[in-house]
């Protein structure tokens, strides 16, 4: 049963990817074309992580941050596009390169995964996801440890059913940010610390 939600999860990965690379055409080369007049330099931000069974991908994101006079700070285009969630979009190329699922624990940096203990190291045995369990149910409020039981909660009851009620909770809380964009405080949370696997 597992290995039909698996290929469910990966027709609907790729399916819904080329909806919305369709969608979300014209939204990506306005967001690129702000942040190159607005912000300069690159519009991407590329990072490292790990991903299915620990193997380094590159995930990719709009860029937040400019560094002018050497001093790196978050751009109010930046804020926008983070409070929101656009920042993630070309993440979706992550998922046709089948990097990332579009539900799955978030790639964390390389250098946690040694900090992992037998329980922790679980969820590398899922590709990991633009959306997930963790990010529904608490997202950036919750800490590492919550974070990380909630990743196990969902590798442990996965099925396409799991995923698309976390997809559409995604997209409402997605829309949500957009509507009610100047209600949100955009603060540093509690997710913002490193993890040093104990936390």
């Amino acid at each position: 049963m597992k290995s039909v939600n698996l290929l469910l999860k990966l027709i609907l990965d790729y399916f819904l990817a080329v909806i919305l690379i369709i969608i979300f055409f014209i939204p990506i080369m306005l967001i690129s074309l702000l942040i190159y007049f607005i912000d300069g330099g690159s519009i991407f931000f590329i990072q490292s992580r790990a991903g299915f069974n620990g193997k380094l991908i590159n995930v990719y994101k709009f860029k937040t941050i400019n560094n002018f006079n050497r001093k790196k700070t978050v751009s109010k285009f930046g804020k926008f596009l983070r409070i929101t969630r656009l920042d993630e979009i070309p993440q979706i190329l992550n998922i046709l390169k089948g990097d990332l699922s579009f539900v799955g624990p978030r790639p964390l940096y390389k250098k946690y995964v040694r900090l992992y203990n037998s329980s922790q190291k679980k969820r590398l045995t899922m590709k990991p996801g633009i959306t997930g369990w963790a990010q529904i149910n608490g997202d950036n409020n919750i800490s590492w440890k919550k974070k990380f039981e909630l990743d196990l909660w969902y590798i442990n009851n996965f099925n396409i059913f799991v995923d698309i009620k976390i997809i559409v909770n995604t997209v409402f809380f997605f829309t949500k940010n957009i509507i009610f964009y100047n209600k949100v405080k955009y603060k540093k949370k509690v997710i913002d610390k490193e993890f040093n696997g104990k936390n």
